[in-house]
């Protein structure tokens, strides 16, 4: 199964208006509204006994829950060329989860967090914007499978891990 490491995120109002004006862009594939997570390790192709192991691996975290900052529009491989477009996020809480993940599996150095909007598939002109910073709680750790599907991938979870104590005065 292809399968990733993520957060999911219920967009507010305003994310989803920003994700609508991706969307109204001819050549973006935007992320669907169901869909919308920070992936914290794509694992790729993974068997049944793997996935088994990356649970239990899940259900041991120790880490508290965490609020998730977003702070502006990015994309891969840069604004001028973009090929992914996403919202940059940063959080604290984040990286402490990571590092719990990173006991488990192998996590990127040079790891961006971000949640995408989308996928360029030709040159575009990228619209301006003018972006409104935003918290959302995380208190869930999951590992999905992704099945690619000519209308979009659909993405089931597996296992998760809910995360207790949020501490509404974390910085970010």
């Amino acid at each position: 199964m292809r399968a990733f490491i993520a957060v999911q995120i219920k967009p507010s109002d305003y994310l989803a208006n920003v994700f609508r004006i991706f969307g109204s862009i001819k050549g973006i594939k935007v992320t669907e509204y169901g869909n919308v997570h920070l992936t914290i390790k794509f694992l790729g192709d993974i068997d049944d006994g793997k996935a088994s192991e990356i649970c239990r691996g899940i259900s041991g975290i120790e880490a508290s829950s965490f609020y998730l900052e977003t702070e502006g529009i990015g994309a891969f491989p840069s604004l001028a060329r973009p090929r992914v477009i996403y919202v940059e996020c940063r959080s604290d809480g984040l990286y402490r989860l990571l590092a719990e993940v990173g006991k488990f599996v192998p996590i990127e150095k040079d790891f961006i967090p971000h949640i995408t909007i989308g996928r360029v598939k030709h040159k575009i002109a990228m619209p301006d914007i003018e972006f409104k910073k935003e918290k959302y709680s995380v208190d869930e750790v999951c590992l999905f499978k992704s099945e690619l599907k000519p209308s979009g991938p659909i993405y089931t979870r597996i296992c998760c891990k809910h995360l207790e104590n949020i501490d509404k005065n974390e910085g970010v």
